[in-house]
């Protein structure tokens, strides 16, 4: 079986911006991406405790799907309308790489991201796995993802990525825990640092963001002629 991918991308907006860098978004950006060949699915989040951060995770077929022809062309062609609205992006950051683990087969109203440092330590997914399990136990929470951002695919230079500032994915892995509620993601942000420990002996750092969906799109769906 392949191993999927991801693209997982932070960004903030002034408020000024919002409506349209969020129409933006839905309009032609989020499209562009997840109608070309590879990517399957794509959710938009708002951060919980600020409503201008946003966090958007895509899934590909493979994580070489953001090496493909096709991606880097839409990379390397932005609109006008994504050249006015990138340079005014505030904190940002994005990450490509494959999926590790994958625990639960649904999705939750909100999310508990965290972006963690292992070093040189490589985690081993059977055992990730199992201290991961920990997770689906408390209440609420119903999936479970580890993704491993690979640095090659996520340095590639683009047009776009020149319109930007600072460093992206400056970190070896990210954990997304789906919730039913905000509570429950609450729950798991408790929890969060012990279970680490027992998935990434290696663990250096990590953070957390608790999200709530705002948007999503299947290509798959389609819409109606």
């Amino acid at each position: 079986m392949t191993q999927q991918g991801f693209l997982a991308i932070w960004c903030e907006m002034d408020a000024d911006d919002l409506v349209d860098y969020r129409n933006w978004l839905t309009q032609e950006h989020i499209a562009d991406r997840i109608y070309s060949p590879g990517f399957l699915g794509v959710r938009l989040f708002a951060s919980v405790e600020n409503e201008c951060s946003h966090f958007i995770l895509y899934a590909t077929e493979s994580p070489d799907v953001m090496q493909a022809p096709p991606y880097l062309q839409i990379l390397n062609t932005p609109s006008p309308w994504t050249q006015r609205l990138m340079v005014k992006f505030g904190p940002f950051d994005r990450a490509a790489g494959a999926r590790v683990v994958k625990i639960g087969r649904g999705f939750g109203s909100h999310v508990l991201v965290s972006r963690i440092c292992s070093g040189d330590s490589r985690v081993d997914p059977v055992q990730a796995r199992d201290a991961l399990r920990a997770f689906i136990r408390l209440p609420e929470t119903v999936g479970v993802r580890l993704l491993e951002t690979d640095r090659g695919t996520t340095g590639i230079q683009s047009a776009e990525k020149k319109m930007r500032s600072g460093r992206e994915g400056a970190f070896d892995y990210l954990l997304v825990v789906e919730a039913l509620c905000e509570a429950g993601a609450a729950a798991a942000r408790e929890s969060l640092a012990g279970i680490l420990q027992a998935a990434i002996p290696g663990l250096q750092s990590h953070d957390s963001l608790i999200c709530k969906t705002i948007y999503g799109e299947a290509p798959y769906e389609g819409e109606t002629p």
